[in-house]
């Protein structure tokens, strides 16, 4: 269980080893490649060439997309047959997730926002009291994948920006915000490999799976921090409350929990 962790951790850190020299090379190119705006009477370019640190309004929406972990929380009976009959732990649930999320501005400090994740684990695993003729393992591998779509309310705690006379308007440096919203769930639960049969121990190869849509809330927080006028880095946490029925292979369990919080980093382009 604990080297389980030590791979979540891992993987977290490659993550973030990846996602944010990504960021930063998205921000390289967004303020290289933009056309010299003219600039407001009163108003000055701290760098020749350079985008001034301003807009002439408030943005009218915003488009971010994110990447980061996802933590499932893996509990109930499904959870507890696998986990118990396979070499599979909780852990192994977790999974990289990524998302995008479109926004219009209802008010100075409100957001709605539409937005899509994807997220999904795999994980090859053996039974813990089997093994075949040979004294071979019996493996398998098990996924689980979820798909959000999901309407949300942004609120931001602080101002997003601020007028700076007729012409001017500054996006504020460091914006805290909170939001939260509801949608459906897609999920898919597949197992396929080498299993036993428990009535005459005969080991037999099949496909079990299920899948289906439930409905689903969330809530979250995090803070967007200006890199230049149009473009933020966004940190962000993230819960999801859903459970969903089992059918197919997987008919007469109780239904999948699918709760679990999300830690997420990315960018925001305001326009």
């Amino acid at each position: 269980m604990r080297a389980n962790r030590i791979e979540s951790t891992r993987a977290w850190y490659g993550f973030l080893v990846l996602a944010l020299p990504l960021a930063s090379n998205l921000v390289v190119a967004a303020t290289s490649v933009a056309a010299p705006e003219p600039v407001p009477p009163g108003a000055t370019k701290t760098v020749t060439g350079q985008r001034p640190d301003f807009r002439f309004q408030a943005p009218r929406g915003r488009f971010g997309v994110r990447g980061g972990w996802t933590f499932n929380r893996a509990d109930g009976e499904i959870f507890d047959f696998l986990t118990g009959m396979l070499t599979l732990e909780r852990s192994n649930f977790n999974a990289p997730t990524f998302a995008a999320d479109l926004g219009w501005g209802v008010s100075d400090r409100v957001d709605l926002l539409v937005g899509v994740e994807y997220s999904r684990s795999s994980k090859r695993s053996e039974f813990r009291d089997y093994v075949d003729q040979n004294d071979i393992p019996i493996v398998q591998d098990t996924h689980l994948t979820q798909v959000p779509l999901t309407v949300s309310l942004k609120l931001y705690l602080a101002s997003p920006g601020r007028r700076v006379g007729q012409y001017a308007w500054v996006p504020a440096t460091v914006v805290p915000y909170i939001g939260g919203g509801g949608g459906f769930t897609y999920y898919k639960l597949e197992q396929s490999g080498d299993f036993v049969d428990f009535v005459d121990l005969i080991i037999f190869e099949d496909v079990f799976e299920s899948s289906g849509w439930t409905a689903a809330a969330h809530a979250f927080a995090g803070v967007d921090i200006r890199l230049n006028s149009s473009l933020g880095l966004i940190l962000e946490g993230r819960y999801q409350w859903a459970n969903a029925d089992l059918r197919g292979s997987f008919l007469g369990f109780a239904p999948i929990d699918l709760n679990g919080a999300r830690a997420m980093a990315g960018v925001n382009w305001k326009f």
